[in-house]
């Protein structure tokens, strides 16, 4: 009833070929479908009770958001790119962690994922500049940095406060019915392209019968923002709008690997905790 890709062969092609000294341990296979079995009797109504409540629940939205939520972009990011995010998270992130989790803490956001955020827009670099013009390690626009009374961008402590005071604005400004996780990604997505073409595609969508309060759903209009057929019936007008798509996908992914990181380094820290053998009275 639902197939889930449980192996890229692409990603495996370009992993030996730009790491020939990786050896296959073993071969995955094609994707393979997962289903409900029922047990072969002429009373069909469990089966029957089923189908329907799958067909409604793919229907209304549902299973294409529990899908996004447990395979979401991290299980659909290449090696590569993840293998040097990790190295990244021991090499660089340490030297900001702490500048992270006090913003995290002050302005109500995981500090994990401004940790990501930041990651996708400067590598955790404090000195990356675009040809945009944005700058410093959360690569705040001037006009953004000015709002917020930044004076020096390329400030780490300054730019990552920004950066998580501007995100929790953004949070805030979204209507209050959109529900966790949709809220974070909406968040993410205007923080790559601004509130007001992110309502503009959220408008699109509700005019084509979609939810306009789930990701799954607004993520597919948003494109339509670079299309004349449908910008030009926009408050806001034109926008890249499969970049903050994009955006949204690396960022829930790197955040995705932050948190299995951060567990399991809880985990051994637990471990270390129980195995500390109490001195003798």
């Amino acid at each position: 009833l639902l197939d889930l890709t449980v192996a890229d062969s692409n990603a495996v092609a370009l992993n030996q070929q730009y790491f020939p000294e990786l050896q296959v341990a073993f071969s995955v296979g094609e994707p393979q479908p997962v289903a409900w079995a029922f047990r072969k009797t002429d009373d069909v109504s469990l089966s029957d009770a089923a189908a329907a409540f799958l067909q409604a629940f793919r229907r209304d939205g549902s299973l294409a958001q529990l899908v996004d939520r447990y395979y979401g972009p991290a299980s659909r990011s290449n090696f590569i790119n993840l293998t040097v995010f990790r190295s990244r998270v021991h090499n660089r992130l340490p030297n900001y962690q702490q500048l992270l989790e006090n913003a995290g803490a002050k302005y109500k956001v995981d500090w994990r994922l401004l940790a990501a955020l930041a990651y996708q827009e400067s590598y955790w670099n404090p000195k990356s500049v675009s040809y945009t013009g944005v700058s410093g390690f959360m690569m705040l626009t001037r006009e953004t940095a000015t709002e917020l009374g930044i004076e020096d961008r390329t400030d780490v402590a300054a730019s990552i406060d920004g950066g998580a005071h501007y995100f929790r604005g953004l949070l805030d400004r979204l209507p209050a019915r959109i529900a966790l996780p949709d809220r974070l990604w909406f968040a993410l997505a205007a923080y790559n392209t601004g509130l007001n073409h992110l309502e503009d595609a959220r408008v699109l969508t509700q005019e084509q019968g979609g939810d306009p309060d789930k990701w799954t759903d607004v993520r597919k209009r948003l494109p339509l923002l670079a299309d004349p057929k449908w910008f030009t019936r926009t408050k806001y007008g034109f926008a890249r709008g499969d970049e903050p798509v994009q955006f949204v996908s690396r960022v829930r992914a790197y955040y995705d690997v932050l948190v299995k990181i951060d567990d399991e380094e809880r985990a051994r820290n637990t471990t270390r905790a129980l195995k500390l053998k109490a001195p003798a009275i």
